[in-house]
């Protein structure tokens, strides 16, 4: 909305003229209607301080009706490049541009890029009233306009539809270069160079450097300078370069625009500005006009991204009102404030739904303003026509959001980074007996019950205040005074690194507390069972186990009930189990056959039957026997465990394909190249990974026969194919001659995986791989040593078993899990060393069998 007391001020214009004459009949015409405060400036210098100083300019007029050799605006700088260094101080500022035929930039007299209007000093003989006409129009179309628009990023999009090269710095780095610059510097991508020091691309021709140019403008010392530099292109060349810079205001904080122009070898020009290179046919958004002097106000004239956008041609709509654009989900009160504003000559802006060509939706920003001829009378609208889908589907996204959290019955609760209640959801009054009212601006300690350990809360603050998430059960009381029990998540809201605020979301469980309770004389009954038996509720808590369950799984009496499944059989182990209790909670009697392994002890294998247990309102926990039968395969055992290894890693680079696709679909940017580049290497590592689980599926589940294998000819054998392979790495090698040992066939093959992965990831100036091979009476030793970075501790430890694989350290060495298969089938085992002073020594340990 225009704001009336603004309206009802001089117009502060700024005339850019170099004669004298023009500014002072400019001076004596518009001062007086409409009421104007004039400023003039003679040169590029005076026009760029006053913009940069101040006070307050509404409107540029800038006079190129008598730019001659004779009567020079500027010691050096040509009228396109004054015109993009005014741009680039003012970018929101309406500019009126004066010319003649003798020197008007296009024949056709459409708007170059930058300008709002042009006016031909020698084609009206009222030029001075239609002159001040159109300062009158422009400027409260613009005060609307820059009341909401975004400097920076209108700045931005005048930059990138200028035809010279346009470089922006601050701090010394180049933070925006468009298009022509990238050209100029030979870089195909703008993400190639933002970020970059200037002084990579740029030098001084002269004594003074590039930082005391671009450094005394950025701090204001001065609005405006002409350095001389070189331009330091990406194929070798370099190229003298000269222009204007001055001082800007980017992203909030000061930068310098320097408007660039390629002098060449010659020193001649090799970027002439030309006003025609940039119509308004190349603006960013949709750009239409439509005569109010025909019957039905048709349009009579749309520009490329308005095509672009709706999908017509300009030849289909091109003497049509602009309602096509409607449809049945368009808001009627946005057309009619749109019709009001027209029957009343007044500027509006409206968001509706409209419909393309092809009948997709869109939601669109459309901003019309009245043109006016000098006597006052409107005779055409322009329209502006912006996509804002993107921003109205996040709105949409955040409203349904918010309407789901109010309405979740969960309770949920934020703090700010110091535990300073900020939000409640009503079911948080409802479960807590607290309003809001109450609970904002309290802290969580209003819930404390006494109940829990200071221990407890510590651990708690440690775990969020790190940026981890939180998830136990916890005892807290209501308003009431009554105790209650919550499954309690915390999870830290993290930005730019820094912890913005914690989310809770806590579930009340006393109920299921309450039946827990019940299942106390369960307990004596089965406590002296020798068969395994343990209950769980619908969260995976225990709710008993008797002796022999606990004596299996190493778990404390004391502590069953605040154990869970997870905890209580491990991670691997749960992901096989928990489809089967999830048909159980379904009400279903589950019978299947599972091997468990215990540390230095016998696996064992159970025929494992779960119950539902029930009661009026369904099933609310699960009762599991275990009965020991141990008869499972090994070879089914190991084909498990590699599925279930498999399924980790294949959801792990699935997730990196989905959240890189979902970036593609919400960004339509240069970025694309490399989200694509993230998919592509991802996908190959699912397939270099299939491939391994291949050959560990084909190793397991082949019958094993027993082979004599000389070790020292087949380690000659790999190491001669891995220098072929890699011939930028040493191999040296010390084998005894005429080892040989009694073993599966598939030692060879687990020789070669680590040599190979050895050579691989060796990374030193000369990189070495060192083979040895040692005997004794009842076992051999071979040891592959390199110079790289080594096994890193986490896969060490997932293939020693030594840690479970979690969905955020997953072994990544699949080869080396190959390994390890073959020796386990073979009876041998798997070292890991550092070696001194960098890298790894990997042990294969073989027994000799039949020798």
């Amino acid at each position: 909305m225009t704001d009336l007391s603004d309206q009802a001020r001089p117009i502060a214009v700024l005339l850019v003229t170099s004669n004298d004459g023009f500014a002072a009949a400019f001076e004596r015409r518009l001062s007086p209607t409409p009421a104007a405060d004039v400023s003039v400036a003679s040169t590029l210098e005076g026009a760029i301080e006053r913009l940069a100083a101040g006070p307050r300019i509404d409107c540029i007029v800038y006079d190129a009706s008598d730019a001659d050799e004779n009567t020079p605006l500027r010691s050096d700088a040509d009228e396109n490049t004054s015109l993009l260094t005014i741009r680039a101080q003012a970018p929101t500022k309406p500019l009126v541009l004066v010319t003649t035929e003798a020197n008007e930039p296009i024949a056709t007299g459409t708007l170059p890029a930058g300008v709002t209007e042009m006016l031909r000093r020698d084609r009206h003989e009222d030029f001075w009233e239609r002159l001040a006409v159109l300062v009158r129009d422009v400027v409260p179309s613009d005060r609307i306009r820059t009341g909401s628009a975004d400097a920076t990023a209108r700045r931005k999009r005048f930059l990138r539809a200028a035809s010279d090269p346009i470089v922006v710095v601050r701090d010394g780095v180049l933070e925006f270069v468009n298009d022509p610059g990238l050209s100029l510097l030979g870089v195909e991508r703008r993400d190639r160079v933002v970020g970059t020091p200037v002084e990579a691309f740029f030098r001084s021709r002269t004594e003074r450097t590039i930082t005391d140019y671009f450094g005394t403008i950025q701090r204001g010392e001065t609005a405006f300078d002409r350095p001389e530099l070189r331009c330091l292109c990406v194929d070798g060349t370099t190229r003298p370069v000269e222009g204007t810079a001055t001082r800007i205001e980017w992203a909030g904080a000061p930068a310098v625009a320097f408007v660039v122009r390629d002098i060449g070898e010659t020193g001649g020009r090799t970027h002439e500005l030309v006003f025609h290179d940039r119509l308004i046919d190349e603006a960013p958004i949709g750009v239409t006009i439509a005569d109010l002097e025909r019957p039905d106000n048709p349009l009579i004239y749309v520009n490329e991204a308005f095509q672009r956008l709706t999908g017509y041609t300009a030849e289909e709509v091109i003497g049509r009102n602009c309602r096509f654009l409607q449809g049945e989900e368009t808001d009627s009160e946005a057309v009619a404030a749109m019709r009001n504003a027209i029957d009343a000559g007044e500027s509006t802006t409206v968001e509706l739904r409209n419909y393309r060509k092809d009948g997709t939706p869109f939601w669109n920003r459309v901003t019309i303003s009245p043109i006016t001829t000098s006597g006052g009378d409107v005779t055409r609208y322009v329209g502006f026509q912006e996509d804002v889908t993107d921003r109205k589907e996040s709105e949409r996204r955040l409203h349904r959001f918010k309407r789901a959290v109010e309405a979740a019955g969960y309770v949920i609760f934020m703090t700010d980074p110091d535990g300073t209640i900020t939000y409640v959801n009503p079911a948080f009054e409802r479960v807590t007996g607290y309003t809001s009212e109450e609970a904002i601006g309290n802290t969580p300690r209003i819930l404390k019950s006494g109940e829990m350990s200071a221990v407890y809360y510590e651990t708690l603050w440690e775990t969020i205040s790190g940026g981890n998430v939180w998830n136990e059960e916890i005892r807290n009381r209501r308003k009431s005074g009554e105790i209650y029990y919550a499954d309690q998540t915390i999870a830290p809201l993290i930005q730019d690194g820094e912890i913005e605020a914690y989310v809770a979301i806590q579930t009340d469980v006393t109920e299921r507390k309450e039946r827990e309770s019940q299942l106390y004389q369960y307990k004596r009954a089965v406590e002296g069972m020798e068969e395994p038996i343990a209950a769980v509720d619908g969260e995976y808590n225990y709710l008993f186990a008797n002796r022999a369950y606990r004596e299996f799984h190493g778990l404390d009496a004391d502590a069953i009930e605040e154990t869970t499944l997870l905890e209580g059989i491990g991670h691997e182990t749960f992901e096989t189990v928990k489809p089967y209790v999830e048909r159980a909670f379904d009400g279903e009697t589950v019978q299947y056959q599972m091997t468990r392994t215990r540390s230095q002890r016998p696996d064992r294998t159970f025929d494992i039957r779960y119950y539902p247990l029930t009661d009026a309102d369904g099933v609310w926990g699960v009762v599991a026997t275990l009965r020991d039968f141990t008869h499972r395969l090994e070879r089914e055992e190991q084909l498990e465990s590699m599925h279930r290894l498999l399924r980790h890693n294949v959801r792990n680079e699935l997730n990196v394909i989905q959240g890189n696709t979902e970036l593609i679909a919400e960004r339509a940017s240069p970025e694309v190249t490399e989200l694509t580049t993230a998919i592509e290497a991802a996908a190959q590592r699912l397939v270099d990974q299939a491939d391994k689980m291949r050959e560990i599926v084909d190793v397991l589940s082949k019958p094993t026969t027993q082979v004599v294998l000389w070790l020292d000819e087949t380690i000659e054998r790999v190491v001669r194919e891995a220098e072929s392979e890699y011939p930028g790495v040493d191999f040296v090698t010390d084998l005894p001659s005429g080892v040989r040992i009694t073993t599966i066939p598939h030692v060879e093959r687990a020789v070669s995986e680590v040599i190979d992965n050895a050579a691989k990831h060796t990374d030193s100036g000369r990189p070495e791989v060192t083979v040895t091979l040692e005997e004794d009476r009842e076992s051999v030793v071979i040891r592959v040593s390199d110079t790289g970075p080594g096994v890193p501790k986490r896969e060490r430890d997932v293939i020693s078993g030594a840690a479970e694989i979690k969905p955020l350290s997953h072994s990544r060495g699949m080869g080396l899990w190959l390994v390890k298969r073959i020796l386990t089938r073979a009876g041998g085992t798997l070292r890991f060393d550092d070696a001194d002073p960098q890298g790894s020594i990997v042990s294969l340990i073989l027994p000799r069998h039949g020798e």
